[in-house]
């Protein structure tokens, strides 16, 4: 890092968003998506989908949907390298030096896939403007750790942040489709989209407002992200670590894969 912590800690606080240059090595980031797209590469073998990957993931959408769906919770919540960046010693001491005490995980590490053609509405590739406070109820020094897995330019649609609009506090307590969407002037803050590369990550207040922004090219925008709390915050210690997201098995989906092997 070529700023040092007490500087980029200042900035968070103030903007409520940083960006750090090459925090990851490349090869470990090129290491994520390979592993990603091997787990569709599996189906695709099984299925007989040839083509380039965009192709293939399209046909895999739209005549398989059932087997998409389980790929990509498979490369969302299980894959191991995906925890293995998530706890990397590095990035946790970060945390640690830019204030959260006790750092710790407050949702399952995510890996998004996001492309016009791989979604059923909108806000499964492109997020409307929120927070993303209102669904973790964390502490309030609780950060998001956001990385591509791509290098990303302008028709990516790389994420828009709003640099002090975590100073606003919380928007909205409803959550509709999985996201705080809040009513918020994009004039009223200077906007920032920046075009990260493999091994840029961005740290950003869980009460910034961001949206993503506009896929224009023929490119699926490969990213991740972390959320983190601060286990020793005394608003979080006080409201007694609510933890709003629950994680539990579809019984229709079970009752479905029974049937077809009965």
């Amino acid at each position: 890092m070529d700023l040092p912590i007490t500087t980029l800690k200042q900035e968070l606080e103030e903007q409520g968003i940083i960006v750090i240059p090459g925090f990851f090595d490349v090869s470990l980031i090129e290491r994520l998506q390979q592993s990603a797209k091997a787990i569709f590469d599996i189906q695709f073998q099984h299925l007989g989908i040839e083509g380039d990957y965009l192709s293939q993931m399209i046909t895999l959408f739209e005549e398989h949907l059932d087997v998409f769906i389980s790929c990509g919770k498979m490369i969302q919540s299980g894959m191991l390298e995906l925890y293995q960046i998530a706890v990397h010693p590095e990035l946790i001491q970060l945390l640690h030096d830019l204030g959260l005490e006790m750092p710790a995980m407050c949702t399952r590490p995510v890996l998004f896939f996001n492309h016009p053609s791989l979604a059923k509405a909108t806000h499964y590739f492109q997020t409307p403007l929120h927070q993303d406070w209102t669904s973790m109820l964390s502490s309030a020094d609780s950060v998001v750790v956001w990385l591509p897995l791509m290098d990303l330019v302008h028709e990516n649609g790389p994420v828009i942040f709003y640099p002090g609009s975590h100073k606003l506090g919380s928007l909205t307590d409803k959550l509709e489709n999985g996201f705080a969407e809040v009513d918020f002037d994009r004039n009223s803050f200077p906007s920032l989209q920046a075009n990260l590369q493999k091994g840029d990550i961005a740290i950003f207040s869980t009460l910034l407002v961001h949206e993503s922004g506009v896929i224009t090219n023929n490119e699926i925008r490969w990213s991740c992200h972390f959320r983190y709390t601060n286990m020793l915050s005394t608003d979080f210690v006080e409201r007694g670590f609510p933890h709003p997201y629950i994680y539990k098995p579809s019984q229709e989906l079970i009752d479905q894969y029974l049937k077809k092997s009965s």
